[in-house]
């Protein structure tokens, strides 16, 4: 295994472990800039649109904007530091670390070959699984953001695994996609801190 892909699967299961909405941000930070990292000496020379619109999809999109776009929200909410990913118990870690497990197991009835590509394949299937884990156990919408954002980037991962990329049109439709979910997301965050906010206001403005 690559430092790059060692690096990539912590980023994956150390905010697990690490119950702090910045540490989710971070870990999905740092998932986007070392796939750009992993990506970019398969798009040398550099030469077409489709390699500088995956690095800008990568890099700056998954690695900067997406975290940028809610830090800004919950920091200006001040919300708790304090934030589970998946439930705080030993069974719970159990099961996320079964489930990396079991995704470099199956990497390889789909990778038979050992090496560069089978790694990022089952990285890619425990980032996926790791996803559903964490969409399962998520008390928040924030929490269930995070999941479905991870979940994402294990797909992005799984395409790159593959060194096949998609037409200009179709990647340049999905990324309009990704941004506007991610306009959605922080719309979300900021609309419902303002509800719960006049829902709190509501039985003050009734007493007389």
């Amino acid at each position: 295994m690559s430092p790059l892909s060692l690096a990539l699967l912590g980023a994956l299961v150390i905010p697990l472990f690490v119950a702090t909405w910045r540490m989710s941000l971070f870990g999905l930070a740092l998932q986007g800039l070392i796939m750009a990292a992993l990506a970019y000496p398969g798009l040398q020379p550099m030469s077409s649109a489709e390699s500088w619109l995956s690095i800008f999809d990568l890099a700056l999109v998954r690695g900067l904007l997406a975290p940028l776009a809610l830090y800004t929200v919950l920091r200006a909410q001040g919300a708790p530091s304090r934030n589970d990913v998946i439930s705080a118990n030993l069974f719970s870690w159990t099961l996320a670390l079964g489930t990396v497990l079991a995704g470099f197991n199956f990497s390889e009835a789909l990778v038979s070959e050992a090496g560069e590509q089978q790694t990022l394949v089952a990285v890619a299937v425990a980032g996926f699984l790791l996803g559903f884990l964490v969409l399962a156990n998520a008390t928040t919408p924030f929490s269930q953001m995070t999941a479905v954002l991870r979940i994402e980037n294990s797909i992005a991962l799984l395409e790159l695994s593959g060194g096949q990329h998609s037409p200009f049109g179709l990647q340049l439709g999905m990324l309009a996609i990704f941004v506007a979910t991610i306009g959605f997301f922080r719309w979300y965050l900021a609309t419902l801190e303002t509800s719960e906010g006049q829902l709190e206001a509501a039985p003050d403005s009734l007493t007389l």
